[in-house]
């Protein structure tokens, strides 16, 4: 499997990217004459080099390893504040990793991993709604720091969205062999609430749970909460609008 990479400069990228069929990686022999938003220059650097189609196991098995497995708009943010506009984007939860397409070619581009700071999805079927996420910068474990989670509140106390993607596998086909082979790929949340100290604790979305978390909110929840109950997100995150300003 080949591996080559570039070094993306201009208005979009100070740094490197891979590029995909699921994925490609790509060099560029001319940094200062790539711009990722010139669809020639996307067919130039990827025509010639082989995929590396590692999408393949996951085919036909329930689940996907994608956030959305739709390409949804996007608006890009990196760590150097560079905005990186209307970009089709998928986010791939499983194996932690960003990619924007090449419209021209169909190919995806594998974002660098340290690249991006943040990025906002809008889906075009549900245009008013943007969909924030960032990098997990107050994770208790240290290893998730580099993961992303969506923002649903925002004021004194942050309310965090982490999805996580398990593979299952196949099991035991008989008392003897064990199938490794993938058989579905399932889905799981955890809330976070970011603290004003700069940590993050797991956290229920039930009212006593909330209070606990953010026990400097704990009278305002209750009050809001007598004429608003949480019986699902939404709900959680306009309670805490209601009573957690920035």
């Amino acid at each position: 499997m080949k591996l080559l990479f570039f070094c993306a400069t201009g208005l979009l990228f100070a740094s490197q990217v891979a590029v995909c069929q699921s994925p490609v990686s790509v060099g560029s022999p001319d940094p200062q004459t790539n711009n990722l938003q010139d669809p020639s220059k996307i067919y130039e650097y990827t025509k010639s080099l082989d995929a590396m189609r590692d999408d393949s196991p996951f085919k036909g098995i329930s689940g996907s390893p994608y956030l959305v497995p739709r390409w949804l708009s996007a608006v890009i943010t990196t760590r150097s504040k560079t905005v990186m506009d209307t970009v089709p984007l998928k986010y791939d939860v499983l194996r932690q990793r960003v990619l924007i397409r090449d419209q021209q070619k169909g190919d995806s581009l594998q974002v660098e991993d340290n690249l991006i700071a943040s990025f906002v999805l809008t889906d075009p079927e549900q245009a008013q709604e943007r969909r924030e996420f960032r990098r997990f910068s107050e994770a208790p474990v240290p290893d998730q720091a580099r993961e992303f989670v969506e923002v649903l509140h925002r004021g004194k106390y942050t309310l965090l969205k982490q999805y996580k993607k398990d593979i299952q596998t196949a099991g035991y086909a008989s008392a003897y062999l064990y199938d490794e082979s993938p058989k579905a790929i399932e889905d799981k949340v955890i809330y976070y609430l970011a603290r004003p100290n700069g940590s993050a604790v797991p956290v229920k979305l039930k009212m006593k749970a909330l209070q606990a978390a953010a026990p400097e909110l704990a009278s305002a929840l209750k009050e809001a909460g007598r004429k608003q109950s949480i019986g699902k997100e939404e709900d959680a995150v306009a309670l805490l609008q209601a009573v957690d300003k920035p």
